[in-house]
């Protein structure tokens, strides 16, 4: 009885837990709302970058019977009188017909340019959801499904979305809804509107919090169809592996957690909403079998029929008919599975009776209790379309977790195994909690460095941004106040001005592509003799105009391997913050040599250096010390930025000496060995984890995301080994290997399989045999030590 007492407390502090976790971060959806007022959003005197999302429930301007597509279309709008319709609201209580469309409008009201995000759940209907500024014009934010003015090209897909935008003073908000599948569609939930960041932090609450559930019920399957097979096999174990697997099922379908496995589709929209009703009624299914095999001494099996004659009805409709049809059982399929819970009850409390069964009378009555409850609960905020969190998976997963305990007590040995297994999931649950406090952290910081960042760029590209509007208003007035003379000197301002302000955006652009990994290197072998030509040429006119003698100290022929366009740009940036920050008749150095099998590129200025205590940082925050050149020339701060990006993307390094009004000196080492290594595997983390092992090595670690962005490379640079591992999205490592050594000239580069399974889990088979029956030379599954790692790879490398 103390080992019952033990998982009982363990399954209430899941229960909590899965409360606490899911609702801390949709908390700002209750706390925090903004109330709209005759179709209006008043944001006016509120800090933005503290706004928790909050829902923009409330009564929106309407057009029905409007579709506008064109910014004119929108307009016209405001020509027209609106009516006041409710979001969250169903159709057919807003007034309007069974079937059509309708547009909403929401002003936002604000003082000042202000960065937001807006995320919008699945409407039951098409819809689209735009946002009009005065100086952008109409922006697409998200839609969903084929919005449509006719019933045959209209379909609403259950999809979310989530975009971020700027709102100015005169923001307006669109939502164009269509409908003609669904009677009760409409705006089925509010938008969700708050600052980008802690949306970020929102929305990813959600998605780990679905993958938990879907974790959490996939374990619960697994384990007890093992247990059915495996052990006594009792019935009532294999109706609840089904039943969890049913819910599973649900979970993936009703959350859209399969909306990324299939190309979005009429058909396989339709498909997975069919599924999604299947599935639920497969829980009906297996909890009247399970029920009644578990309670067998109690509930009368001749009853067992009764109670599986409607659910077959269900199942055949859900089945046989169009979407129209089956949907409208929805209401009714709800009520039936609160019977079938209210008869677990009945059994629960006939259980308690009995002294042998009252521990587990006990469990199942709590269980029906609280999923009794939760889904009544859910049924009334489904229907009234409140903005709170959902309840029944947390109640489900309560029940469904109370009964494991329950069926684990019948059989001594899986009853430990369970407690085992328990044990390690609140381990893992602390872990992650560990792991979701440093995340939040760690997005608290970035906030912060953004807000800075943002602060002292926006006042340096103010500043030429003024200068050019004053030029163009002194050129525009009628009659003009300059004299052609002094036309051209101001005209000669603004274009230096403009020049500055395009460097910056250009800047800016170049690092927010490759922050966000839109930018991969594109190894091949280079030239650095051709590379410097290309810079100097382009660095001529710069150094021309400040009078700068550039020394050049590179032999012909100095092969490097990376992405040349990426360390051109790289080299690029060392080289016009030299020119910027030497001043007029300076010089500036280049040179190249080769240090413990490094090249070592150095950049050195006689220009006006900086202090020593900026160098510990200047990389990661370089715009902290953004400051104008010896001739007024302006930068984003996120040149260095950049130039260590890349140089961690090619496992180089960077280092720089300075003295103030001394110059400084930047230098950019790559490696430079025989041997090429590449590491190809979709999860940057273990590609990092993989380098950090291989740094003891000597060879050039070559990182790769995309297997077909691999080929492509490995086809014009033969790496000495590859490193792929066995599971990636487009498509297994065997299946590159094949394609790879499909090219007899590819056949003589060595390959390393690493994968967390031994075997193939689609074929069984022995991935070590799959290995060196496609041409690759070693496997490895990837909990093995470190030193067996480094020893397998030196083999293949011949580094012994």
């Amino acid at each position: 009885m103390k080992l019952y007492k033990k998982l009982n407390l363990i399954y209430l502090f899941l229960f909590f837990f899965l409360m606490t976790v899911s609702c801390k971060n949709e908390a700002g959806l209750i706390s925090q709302k903004i109330p709209i007022e005759k179709g209006s959003l008043d944001l006016r005197g509120i800090q933005t970058k503290f706004l928790e999302p909050f829902p923009l429930a409330g009564d929106w301007d309407a057009f029905p019977g409007e579709l506008p597509i064109t910014p004119e279309e929108f307009k016209a709008l405001d020509k027209k009188t609106p009516v006041s319709l409710a979001i969250p609201g169903y159709w057919v209580n807003q007034n309007l017909p069974a079937h059509g469309y309708v547009t909403y409008r929401l002003k936002l009201l604000v003082d000042e340019p202000t960065p937001l995000m807006i995320y919008l759940k699945e409407a039951s209907s098409a819809y689209k959801l735009f946002v009009w500024n005065e100086g952008q014009g109409l922006t697409l934010l998200g839609s969903s499904g084929k919005i449509s003015k006719t019933q045959e090209e209209s379909i609403g897909y259950y999809t979310e979305n989530a975009s971020a935008f700027r709102a100015h003073p005169g923001s307006v908000i669109y939502l164009q809804v269509s409908n003609y599948l669904y009677s009760r569609g409409g705006a089925y939930y509010s938008p969700v509107l708050g600052d980008p960041g802690r949306m970020l932090l929102f929305l990813r609450y959600k998605e780990r919090k679905k993958l938990f559930f879907a974790g959490v019920f996939f374990l619960l399957a697994l384990y007890h169809i093992v247990l059915f097979l495996h052990r006594s096999k009792e019935r009532a174990t294999l109706w609840y592996s089904l039943l969890c697997f049913s819910w599973l099922v649900r979970i993936l379908l009703f959350e859209r957690i399969t909306r990324g496995w299939f190309e979005p589709s009429d058909f396989m929209e339709m498909l997975q909403i069919r599924l999604e009703y299947l599935a639920f009624i497969s829980v009906q299914l297996f909890s009247i079998l399970f029920f009644f095999s578990f309670f067998a001494p109690i509930l009368k099996q001749k009853l067992k029929f009764y109670y599986l004659a409607p659910v077959i009805l269900f199942f055949l409709v859900s089945c046989l008919t169009p979407y129209q049809v089956y949907t409208k059982l929805l209401q009714v399929t709800q009520v039936y599975m609160v019977l079938v819970l209210l008869s677990s009850l009945y059994a629960a409390v006939k259980s308690i009776q009995e002294r042998e069964t009252r521990y587990q009378g006990v469990v199942f009555l709590i269980g029906s209790l609280i999923i009794i409850g939760t889904t009544i609960y859910d049924s009334v905020v489904f229907f009234k379309r409140w903005d709170l969190p959902f309840l029944t998976e947390f109640g489900f997963t309560a029940y469904s977790i109370g009964l494991a305990v329950i069926i684990s007590s019948r059989n001594s040995h899986a009853w430990e195994t369970a407690e085992y297994l328990t044990l390690n999931l609140r381990k893992e649950v602390d872990w992650k909690t560990i792991e979701l406090r440093r995340e939040k952290e760690k997005a608290e910081k970035a906030g912060e460095m953004k807000d800075k960042f943002i602060s002292i760029v926006s006042h340096d590209i103010r500043s030429p941004l003024f200068g050019i509007s004053s030029v163009v208003g002194l050129l525009t007035e009628n009659p003009p106040s300059l004299s052609p003379d002094r036309a051209k000197q101001v005209l000669g301002d603004a274009s230096s001005g403009l020049k500055n302000l395009l460097s910056m955006v250009e800047e800016l652009i170049q690092y927010s592509r490759f922050q966000n990994a839109t930018v991969f290197p594109d190894y091949q072998l280079f030239d650095y003799y051709l590379l410097l030509e290309s810079i100097q040429e382009k660095a001529r006119p710069l150094m021309e105009a400040k009078k700068l003698q550039l020394v050049s100290h590179i032999e012909e022929s100095s092969i490097g391997m990376g992405d040349p366009n990426l360390i051109e740009h790289l080299l690029w940036n060392f080289v016009t913050n030299a020119i910027k920050f030497t001043h007029p008749g300076g010089t500036i150095t280049l040179s190249l040599s080769e240090e413990n099998k490094e090249w070592c590129f150095s950049i050195q200025d006689t220009g006006v250096g900086f202090p020593n205590y900026w160098i510990q940082n200047i990389f990661e925050e370089g715009y902290i010390y953004l400051r104008k050149g010896t001739s007024d020339e302006m930068g984003a701060g996120v040149g260095l930025a950049f130039c260590k990006e890349v140089a961690d993307r090619h496992g180089g390094r960077l280092e720089v000496v300075s003295k103030e009004g001394e110059g400084s000196t930047f230098k950019f080492y790559l490696p430079n060995f025989e041997k090429v290594v590449l590491l190809l595997d979709d999860n940057p983390g273990y590609r990092s984890q993989l380098r950090k092992i291989l740094k003891q090595l000597p060879c050039i670690i070559w990182e790769e995301e995309f297997p077909d962005h691999a080929l492509r490379s490995v086809m014009k640079l033969k790496p000495d080994l590859i490193i792929v591992d066995f599971a990636m999205p487009e498509k297994t490592g065997l299946e590159f290997l094949k394609e790879l050594y499909a090219d007899q000239d590819m056949v003589e580069i060595r390959a390393l399989l690493l994968s967390s399974s031994q075997t193939d889990p689609n074929t069984g088979k022995k991935l070590e045999e799959d290995v060196l029956a496609v041409g690759g030379d070693a496997f490895l599954r990837k909990t093995v030590s470190e030193e067996k790692l480094i020893s397998e790879i030196k083999k293949l490398l011949s580094l012994n």
